[in-house]
């Protein structure tokens, strides 16, 4: 009877590990942008860059909500995507009420380039943090199998142990 409440146990955990992708893991990687930035410098009347300040900004379609936001880096620069043709504004500003706004013109002309992207870049099996896929689900059956072995070797040896 011990044996199956101890299986039983056993199974209930695994299934635990194996329940839907929210508890698979994945892996992460990244690619070059093929689409064309705008990229922008901000400063002071004194030439000093507004380092680390909020940066908004707003595509022609929506004046009201940001459709990207962030921080300058070091020298004031602060870089944006354009997905749409029109009139952009990027708005940075501190903590002491100073603010630039640069209005940006992008055209169809430099959107040209947004529909070339480029091929996903694969992430090397030889990187320990971007494990092959399916490796999770391998160590994770590894873990389960490990589990199942461990409680009925636990059993048995506690069974036996008692006998004597």
């Amino acid at each position: 009877m011990k044996i199956v409440l101890t299986l039983g146990l056993a199974l209930a955990g695994l299934s635990l590990l194996f329940e839907g992708d929210a508890a698979l893991a994945h892996g992460v990687g990244f690619r070059q942008a093929a689409e064309p930035a705008v990229a922008l410098e901000f400063f002071y009347s004194t030439g000093e860059p507004m380092s680390y300040r909020e940066a908004r900004v707003f595509s022609p379609a929506d004046e009201k909500f940001a459709h990207q936001t962030g921080r300058t880096d070091a020298a004031g620069r602060f870089a944006f995507v354009p997905d749409a043709a029109g009139t952009w504004r990027a708005v940075v500003r501190d903590e002491e009420g100073h603010q630039a706004t640069a209005e940006i013109t992008v055209t169809e002309a430099m959107l040209s380039g947004v529909s070339a992207k480029p091929e996903t870049a694969t992430p090397s099996p030889a990187d320990p943090n971007n494990p092959p896929e399916g490796f999770e689900l391998l160590i994770r059956a590894a873990l389960g199998v490990s589990l199942l072995f461990n409680l009925a070797a636990f059993t048995l040896l506690r069974r036996h142990g008692h006998a004597h």
